[in-house]
């Protein structure tokens, strides 16, 4: 008994050596902490030309003096054949190893997505050292690598400051969608085509990149999130602004909160209705060969605001409203929806929705889904409602006052 207690000692005493415990342990001040990851064509090269937007961790420390009068972040740039080559050649000219755990935003350049993106994304999924949550922006009119060199005021990493321009814009106003790596890859592998917010750099580029420029109330450049970039088997095509953007989210049923401007029978454009509540249902069939796509919305609002007189205890003149509010929406809808058929892309869904309800009929079309979808008849159905008027029923002007 005595020898099979000391064995059983012996054997755990090994057991225990065994264990490597943190056996891949790395301190933090080896490490250099990306917040945002730029992809560009490299210039007269095929390979990548990778950014990366590091911490500067003496700049952002919280503590008395560490205020050393340099930028929040560093920016380094590399080319290679391949995203992760770059990723581990960037070691040449960084005193640290890139750490990605805090990636936040992936940036692509408008010239790179329009020679094609689907293949990009494979490292991401490969590697256990990337983020697939991270936001995906398209800048537009300049590399990526000119857009993560921009400081942000208020936000001390401009790489966290874009994801939440991109995230506030999508939930509040409704013409850009938030979309991050794991989204996107669903939706380039599904049977529809994708669509990414873009970036636009407003103002000195130059200036921008200085640390100076902060230090005054109105900045030299600024980072505005701006349109919504359409593509075509991974390709950038065009670009949607304005109602055929807020339109492809409704369609999309990625409305969470937006603003309609109604006109009233004086003025354009004249009562302010927050949306708060949208539900987009699509069902897709075959008549005669040709796709039919049916789109119900439904969608709740108040009033906010008004610069003419309209009398809102009337029953009437709600219901007028609510058939303007459903109109607008309806006139948006189509003209996102025209918008990409002229493209041939479809970036709705609609062929994914197809294959789902009714997957023989989609195996007998999906060859010619591109060209069946732009011919693609619409039967768009909006029910609107308003559900209060805010803190008063009339305007606190009488009607002759707005005359």
């Amino acid at each position: 008994m005595k020898d099979k207690g000391l064995l059983r000692i012996i054997l755990c005493i090994l057991i225990i050596m065994l264990l490597t415990s943190c056996w891949n342990r790395r301190e933090l001040n080896e490490l250099a902490i990306v917040t945002g990851i730029g992809i560009d064509k490299a210039p007269d090269k095929e390979e990548y030309e990778v950014t990366f937007q590091i911490v500067n961790p003496s700049s952002t420390a919280t503590s008395t003096g560490a205020n050393t009068g340099q930028s929040t972040t560093t920016v380094y740039s590399t080319t290679d054949r391949t995203l992760f080559g770059a990723f581990r050649k960037t070691s040449k000219k960084t005193a640290r190893q890139l750490f990605f755990a805090h990636t936040q935003l992936v940036v692509i350049g408008e010239a790179f997505a329009r020679s094609g993106i689907n293949e990009i994304f494979d490292v991401f999924e490969r590697s256990h050292e990337l983020r697939l949550n991270s936001t995906v922006l398209v800048s537009r009119g300049v590399d990526a690598n000119a857009v993560l060199k921009i400081l942000l005021p208020i936000e001390s990493l401009p790489a966290i400051g874009m994801v939440k321009k991109a995230k506030n814009t999508a939930k509040i106003w409704g013409e850009n969608k938030n979309i991050n790596i794991f989204e996107l890859i669903n939706e380039i592998t599904g049977e529809g085509e994708v669509a990414i917010s873009g970036i636009r750099i407003i103002g000195d580029r130059e200036e921008g990149k200085k640390k100076a420029s902060l230090e005054q109330t109105e900045v030299k450049a600024i980072l505005s999130i701006n349109g919504l970039g359409v593509f075509k088997k991974g390709k950038l095509t065009a670009w949607l602004e304005g109602s055929e953007a807020k339109g492809t989210l409704w369609v999309q049923n990625k409305i969470d909160q937006t603003i309609v401007n109604i006109d009233t029978e004086n003025m354009e454009a004249s009562v302010a209705v927050h949306i708060n509540y949208s539900k987009t249902d699509i069902n897709v069939e075959l008549q005669g060969g040709i796709p039919v796509f049916h789109v119900h919305i439904q969608e709740e609002g108040k009033v906010n605001e008004t610069r003419g007189f309209v009398d809102f205890s009337s029953a009437d003149e709600i219901m007028k409203l609510e058939e303007q509010l459903a109109e607008h929406t309806k006139e948006e809808v189509i003209q996102s929806i025209q918008a990409a058929q002229r493209l041939k892309s479809d970036i709705f869904g609609f062929g994914n929705e197809l294959k789902r309800l009714r997957p023989k009929e989609w195996e007998a079309v999906k060859e010619q889904w591109d060209s069946l979808f732009a011919q693609g008849k619409l039967d768009i159905r909006v029910e609107a409602y308003i559900r209060g008027t805010g803190m008063r029923l009339k305007p606190y002007m009488n009607k002759d006052q707005f005359n």
